[in-house]
Parts: structure tokens; sequence; C-alpha cells
């Protein structure tokens, strides 16, 4: 038996085991680094690079923190480049006009797909991997969510949220020392997806005790040891630490990892992102900014708690929620918003929200009990008072 909790991130590539729950788990990622001023040591990663012609993919943010170096020196290799550089003013969106973008400016002739940023950048990269059957790799500018290791990409498409098969990448890349100068806010959005597991991990073991759902005790220790350790050390986050920054990014890897373990979302992904999920597509429904998916998940994991503590006589036994003010003081520590009026979501939409966002995805959550004792209603009355006074 794999000692999976023991195991360093860079062991993670390329796992294939027999677990406890009765179902073979495995990660068909070839390699994973997680280090310091990886660009000063090719030796690290050039040989997952075995493709002549390369289509890299950045926006005008990543392109300065960490493409324009790698380019340069991929072009010293004497690789042959096509490079696609998104020129968004505002925060580019994983739609079908970005699907088509890339799929119009990609050459016939690539053999490697090279993404170099966090969330959407990945996620496109992923898709359009899965679609073309040409391998990625991706070279992570942020620690700000837990996709580079998945198997789905969530795209927006006709203005909803939907999550579509993908593939996963050959290989993570990630530096310690971009990732601990991307945005703070980013940083946050990082820890936000992790604090998320609270949630979605309770959720999870919520179906199992209610409708016999699998479950997989080994792939839930797995998580919670990573997520337990970025907590521990919550008050190093806003010094930008390198050590902390890295446990991040360690732990935001194995969220995704055991989404492949499992074969979809479960581990990483409950209410709190079906929370996350509506308020987005409200914004991009009214062309409006929203905020970061992390940031958004980390509020939702505080709301979801209180759903829970306000369901707790509904509850079946030997389920353990988490306790929200334990939550917020995590929040605190860090320095990171847990309120949704902060946050910037309207008063509406908020309720609304706590009402209708069950129907993002057919999943078992909390939202699904309290709909079935006819209770959302109340509850959102309850919460949104609480939130809005």
């Amino acid at each position: 038996m794999v000692d999976l909790l023991n195991l360093k991130i860079e062991q993670m590539a390329g796992l294939n085991f027999k677990c406890e729950c009765g179902r073979t788990h495995k990660v068909d990622i070839e390699k994973i680094i997680v280090g310091s001023n990886i660009l000063n040591d090719k030796s690290s990663f050039i040989d997952i690079i075995n493709s002549e012609n390369l289509f890299v993919v950045a926006d005008k943010n990543t392109y300065k923190s960490w493409g324009k170096e790698l380019i340069t020196l991929l072009k010293r290799e004497n690789y042959q480049i096509t490079e696609f550089i998104f020129q968004n003013e505002d925060h580019l969106i994983p739609n079908e006009k970005s699907v088509g973008r890339l799929l119009i400016e990609i050459p016939k002739n690539t053999s490697l797909i090279i993404g170099v940023g966090s969330g959407t950048i990945n996620d496109l990269c992923r898709f359009l991997s899965h679609k073309l059957n040409i391998p990625y790799v991706i070279f992570a500018t942020a620690p700000s969510m837990d996709g580079y290791a998945s198997m789905v990409s969530p795209l927006i498409v006709e203005g909803f949220k939907k999550t579509y098969e993908a593939t996963y990448a050959k290989a993570i890349v990630a530096d310690t020392q971009v990732l601990k100068n991307s945005p703070l806010e980013m940083i946050h959005a990082g820890f936000g997806d992790i604090i998320g597991k609270f949630t979605s991990l309770t959720d999870w073991k919520l179906s199992k005790l209610i409708n016999n759902e699998y479950y997989c005790e080994k792939t839930v220790e797995f998580v919670e040891k990573a997520r337990d350790l970025c907590v521990k050390n919550a008050e190093k986050i806003s010094q930008r630490s390198e050590e902390v920054t890295k446990q991040i990014m360690e732990a935001l890897i194995i969220s995704g990892v055991a989404i492949g373990f499992v074969g979809y979302s479960r581990p990483a992904s409950g209410a709190e992102h079906h929370l996350a999920h509506y308020w987005e597509m409200d914004a991009i429904s009214k062309n409006i900014p929203h905020p970061l998916h992390g940031n958004s998940v980390g509020v939702g994991t505080v709301v979801v708690s209180m759903i829970y503590q306000l369901m707790k006589d509904k509850l079946p036994t030997g389920l353990t929620p988490p306790d929200p003010e334990y939550l917020i003081s995590i929040h605190k520590m860090v320095g990171s918003i847990y309120n949704p009026k902060e946050l910037g979501i309207p008063k509406d939409v908020f309720q609304d929200s706590i009402i209708h966002a069950r129907e993002i995805r057919n999943r078992y959550t909390i939202f699904q009990l309290a709909h079935e004792f006819n209770l959302l209603e109340k509850i959102s009355t309850i919460l949104t008072e609480k939130f809005y006074g």
C-alpha cells in the first residue's frame, strides 16, 4: 500500500495504486516540480519539453511575470515557438470566445501546448489539449486555485458555468519565487480554495451518510493533511513566505490529484463552490467585474458552515461540520475577506444564491438537505439579515 500521506509532491506524478476503498487511483501526470528559481536549472524540466513545435499561451500579466523569461530560454534551446498573449484589459474569461481564439491561433503542426498562468489559462489550455489531442504543460504563475492537477475544465458557455471533460497536464511546473510575488489577492484566492475543503469534504460525507454515495477515507485524509498544514501556517501568508507559498501550491496540486483519484470533483468542491459559481455567473451575465474564484469560495465556505449550524438538528449522526467562528478566525489571521457584502456580492444576489445555487450542479450538499426540509428561504432570510443588516 502506498504511504500516501508521506509522499513528496514530486512523487505523486505517475501514481497508480489499489486503495482500501476498492478502487484503483492513478495520476497521469508525468512530472510535478515545485521549487525555487527553476529556470536557472533547466535540467529539472527541459526533458518534458521533448517536442519541436511549441504553442505558448499567456496573458499580459503572466507574460511579464514569467512568460517572457521562459520563452527567451526556450528560443535559446532552438525550439520552434508560436506565442499567443491574451491582451484583455480586465479578467480573462474562459468562454467560447477565448476557446475559439486559441483554435484560430494554434498552428496545425503544434506538438506541445505550454500554458503560462493560473486558473483561466490552465483551464483553456487543458480544454484545448483534450480537444486536439495535443499534450500540454502548465507553468504556474500564482497559487490561486486547485485546478492545476485537475482533469476537467470549468468554462462559461452561453453565460452558464459548466465543467467539461478535459485532460491531465503532462507536467506542472511552479517556481516559488514567481508564486510568492503574485498579487496578494491571488494568494488569498488559493488559500480560499483550500479553506473550501472544510465544507466540500463535509458535504461529501453528508451524501455518504444519507445516500450511501461512494466515499474514500484515504482521499479525505490526503486532502485534510494538506489543508491543515496550510491553516497551521496561515499567519505567514501576508508576509509572502516562500515556504508557506510552497505549502499552498502543493495543497492546491494535491486537491487536484484527489479529484483525479475519484474521477470527479467531490473531494474539492461542494456547496461553497456552488455559491462561488452562482455569484460569478450573475456578474458575467451583467458584464460587471467579479471576485476571483478562490476568494468567493473562501467566503462561501463561511456561509455554508453557517447553514450547517442552522441545520444542526437535521444532520445525520457522525457528521462534524466546521465551526463558522473558527473559519472566520482563519480568514482574519490571513487578512482575507470572509463576508459576502465586503466581497462585493449584491444583497439580492446573495439572497437568491442561497435558494438557487443548488441548481447549478446535480450534487448532494447541505443545500439539497435544506431544500428537502423546505428551509432554504428561511435560511436565506436569516443569513441575508446577518451579513447585510
